[in-house]
């Protein structure tokens, strides 16, 4: 189980406790302001897999309009419904995880998004510390 804490708006620091350098320092303002996604839809949800712990690494889920974070494994990778744009920083400058983003606007599975029908192997909606 991960544990998160709110570092300011949009960033985290994410760790799985009893691991060794799990740490993960989070700040998603930087693919934000490149994209300039306040501009558009609310609606939508920054995903990434975290780089960090091999062995404990899941998907981690950014969503603007509460300002929170989640993460999780989708069991069987079930299908979504919505759609998606590939959103990336330059990998020569850019200073902050993640640097690399698929930008989503539809339905998750349930345990990171309230929609049923579809489990989660590991990990679970974490609350935010």
């Amino acid at each position: 189980m991960k544990t998160i804490q709110k570092t300011g708006k949009g960033k985290f620091k994410v760790s799985t406790p009893g691991v060794v350098n799990s740490e993960i320092q989070l700040d998603f303002n930087p693919l934000i302001d490149t994209f300039e996604l306040s501009k558009g839809r609310t609606d939508y949800k920054l995903i990434h897999w975290q780089g960090r712990p091999k062995g404990e690494r899941e998907w981690g889920i950014y969503d603007p309009q509460t300002d929170s974070y989640s993460c999780g494994v989708f069991a069987n990778h079930p299908t979504v419904y919505g759609g998606m744009k590939l959103l990336m920083l330059d990998d020569k400058t850019a200073t902050t995880l993640p640097s690399a983003v698929l930008w989503f606007v539809g339905k998750l599975p349930n345990q990171l998004s309230g929609d049923s029908g579809y489990g989660v192997i590991q990990g679970d909606r974490l609350p935010i510390v």
